[in-house]
Formats: structure tokens, C-alpha cells, sequence
């Protein structure tokens, strides 16, 4: 299955560079020579009365998703933790919201 994630994290403004900083006009591609780096794409959304991080995530070959009982939620971001079984490992990814999921062979 293809499973299509938000995944939320906290804006680092204060480490990055803001709007009113320098800025480079040049692609990241173009930059480090390759049109094949893979790049985070945070993008800085409302919630609440703050602004926090947010970015498209995808897993392929899931076989299993599962919201884990045993793991404790921060209240502070928006999403969850899902526990994913991919290729018979089982991994956790914090702060997320489900989008969708997709069975490309159903049975």
C-alpha cells in the first residue's frame, strides 16, 4: 500500500532565515549541481495562534497501519503517532495526520 502523510514539526524561524533576510535566487538542483536531491519541503502553516511546519510524506510497500496505545501524544502540534509496517520492520512517525491510503493490488 502507498500511504499519504502531513507530517508537523515546530517552525525553527528563529534558525533559519526569515522573509526580511538575503534570499538566493538559485534552485537547490542548480546549486549542488544534481536535479536528483531529494528535499524536504517544509512549508509554515497557521495552528492556532502560531505557526508550526508541515510537509508531504510518502511510504510505499505498507502493509499494516496502527495508531500505538502505548505511546504518549504531544499536545502541542497537530496529528499523532502511526506505527507503519514497511518490508516487516515496524516504524513510528510522530505528529502526523493520515491523508490517505492507497492498495494498488487489493485482494
Amino acid at each position: 500500500m502507498l500511504v499519504y502523510l502531513h507530517q508537523y514539526r515546530e517552525d525553527d524561524a528563529d534558525e533559519t532565515v526569515g522573509e526580511d533576510g538575503p534570499s538566493i535566487d538559485v534552485s537547490v538542483g542548480e546549486y549542488f549541481d544534481t536535479e536528483e536531491l531529494a528535499v524536504d519541503e517544509w512549508e509554515r502553516i497557521d495552528y492556532g495562534d502560531r505557526t508550526v511546519l508541515r510537509k508531504p510524506t510518502t511510504y510505499e510497500g505498507v502493509t499494516r497501519v496502527s495508531v500505538p496505545a502505548d505511546v504518549e501524544e504531544p499536545d502541542d502540534l497537530p496529528g499523532e503517532t502511526l506505527q507503519l509496517r514497511v518490508d516487516g520492520e515496524t516504524t513510528y512517525v510522530e505528529n502526523v495526520e493520515l491523508i490517505e491510503i492507497t492498495d494498488e493490488n487489493p485482494s
